[in-house]
């Protein structure tokens, strides 16, 4: 491999294996800096963010996972999860069936890649291909085009929920509150934005409470 160049931000509290195996690789300008969200920084807005399995699920659990996964998709261009360990070792009480439901909602409803890892080795070279890529620029015209506001960086991630179009999204915003009010929000709460109806509203409100558990 000749010439390779590859400048990555890494968030100040990673340290340790994976960063050693990072500092190893050829061309790696590694630059250490606070990130507010997300873990390391690649080239053409890329940015990843890493977590062992048990975070990962025990974000399921208690929901935090949609507000991190929001706030990435409305700063970069393309977001991945590197999930280190096995998602589906019984841990928290949570079934399987929760783990399918937040990856598919994940990859479909909010185009983030989420790619497994053993360990922190595998992590740093799985970023640092990934950072080899990021720097092949695509052609302008296949490029999804980046929300420019943070009002239209909030209607691009609610019109990721189900039955959520462009003009359902600012009626939502605009009639509850923030992306985190909506996340939060009853299907009857939903249901009395214009032209969202109940059938609609039950779905939103079922795919954003997956993971809860009834007692």
């Amino acid at each position: 491999m000749e010439n390779v160049h590859l400048p990555i931000r890494a968030d100040r509290r990673e340290q340790g294996k994976i960063i050693q195996r990072i500092e190893r690789l050829e061309g790696v300008e590694l630059e250490f800096t606070d990130l507010d969200v997300g873990d390391y920084l690649l080239p053409n807005g890329v940015v990843v963010e890493r977590k062992s399995a048990t975070d990962m699920v025990l974000s399921v659990v208690d929901k935090t996972l949609w507000e991190s996964a929001a706030k990435l998709k409305a700063n970069y261009q393309q977001v991945v999860y590197i999930v280190e360990g096995d998602l589906y070792e019984p841990r928290f009480h949570q079934q399987a069936l929760d783990i399918h439901r937040a990856l598919a909602h994940l990859t479909i409803a909010l185009g983030i890649s989420v790619l497994p890892s053993s360990d922190a080795d595998n992590s740093g070279m799985l970023i640092y291909l990934l950072g080899l890529n990021a720097q092949i620029e695509p052609d302008p015209s296949d490029r999804p085009t980046k929300p420019d506001t943070r009002r239209k960086a909030a209607e691009f991630i609610v019109s990721g929920l189900p039955g959520v179009e462009a003009d359902q999204a600012r009626d939502l915003l605009r009639d509850i509150g923030s992306v985190r009010d909506i996340v939060n929000a009853d299907a009857a709460t939903l249901a009395q934005t214009d032209g969202l109806d109940a059938e609609r509203a039950q779905r939103i409100e079922s795919v954003v409470t997956y993971g809860s558990r009834t007692t």
